[in-house]
């Protein structure tokens, strides 16, 4: 019959959940598991119109779909039904429950550690992926995950280079895998990012690994940074209209703190300021063209340094 030969090739493929151990033999797998657990097996047969599953050489009653769901020892087979025709009995599986033997559980912990709270538009900042095992036993085929949002692009590696972290473009996602991390040890890595465009910059770490995890409140880790524009004006026009008035300097707030200095065309010092408030009109100063130098501090302690023009103009034109 020509749908023989392939109803009477049969294999049975073993989907393992918590197993201890898994060896597999030409002609016979074998499957370690603990006490309680249980062990998906599935048959393979394209033609198949129905199962007749065997437990230690006896049928199971009720038994006939591809897939059976089994906690108890022994060794099982199975055989395809067709139209008309049956497969050969498959290769033999063998499973081994073994009741001494304890679950594994581990406890990973991600946290996702910017090095500041706010930056500004292309300013490069870091943050610090940092992945704990809290538990008593190693952990094994860790994977972090770490996505951008929008308005960050990712550099690289902000300390050494590691094979072990790959950057997805279009996903915007990095992902970093851990062959095996032990018990009560750590490990990071530091990622160099680049603000690219204003708003509140949102990542997100998450982490797994192959064992169950015992708390998953701490598999992912949220962080927040502000990413702000500082924008400084060229021309003010303090004429009581309430408009240009002052030498506003647009984001100034968000630093910790700043200096600012004024001077004339000639390099002199006409006004000078720390912790500047925005309220520099250019009082009893000649109209013209002056210069700023300013110095912003943020709360990582670095220094961000500008200077520039500003057109201090008191009557406006209307063509």
């Amino acid at each position: 019959m020509q749908g023989w030969s392939l109803i009477n090739s049969i294999s049975v493929v073993v989907v393992l959940l918590f197993a201890l151990q898994q060896t597999v033999a030409q002609q016979q797998q074998a499957l370690r598991i603990v006490k309680g657990k249980k062990v998906t097996l599935r048959a393979d047969s394209q033609h198949a119109l129905s199962y007749i599953w065997f437990h230690n050489g006896e049928s199971m009653n009720g038994a006939h779909e591809s897939r059976i769901v089994v906690t108890e020892g022994g060794t099982y087979n199975v055989i395809a039904l067709g139209d008309g025709c049956n497969s050969d009995i498959s290769d033999p599986v063998e499973i081994i429950v073994d009741p001494l033997a304890e679950d594994v559980h581990v406890d990973i912990e991600i946290r996702n550690l910017p090095d500041r709270e706010q930056a500004l538009i292309s300013q490069e900042f870091n943050y610090q992926l940092l992945v704990l095992n809290n538990s008593n036993t190693a952990a094994d085929e860790l994977l972090i995950t770490f996505k951008l949002p929008r308005q960050l692009t990712y550099i690289g590696e902000a300390q050494g280079m590691n094979s072990d972290l790959q950057y997805n473009s279009g996903k915007k996602e990095l992902i970093w895998k851990l062959p095996r991390l032990e018990a009560k040890e750590s490990a990071s890595r530091w990622i160099k990012v680049r603000g690219e465009f204003s708003g509140q910059a949102i990542t997100t770490a998450h982490a797994t690994s192959r064992q169950q995890d015992i708390d998953l409140t701490n598999n992912k880790d949220e962080a927040t940074v502000n990413i702000i524009t500082l924008f400084v004006p060229n021309v003010i026009t303090p004429n009581g209209d309430g408009k240009n008035d002052t030498f506003e300097i647009i984001g100034l707030k968000a630093f910790k703190r700043n200096k600012l200095i004024i001077f004339n065309r000639f390099g002199n010092e006409v006004f000078k300021s720390i912790d500047y408030r925005n309220d520099w009109s250019g009082e009893n100063l000649n109209e013209g063209t002056y210069f700023y130098y300013l110095e912003i501090e943020d709360w990582t302690g670095t220094v961000h340094r500008d200077k520039g023009y500003v057109l201090l103009m008191r009557k406006i034109s209307h063509f």
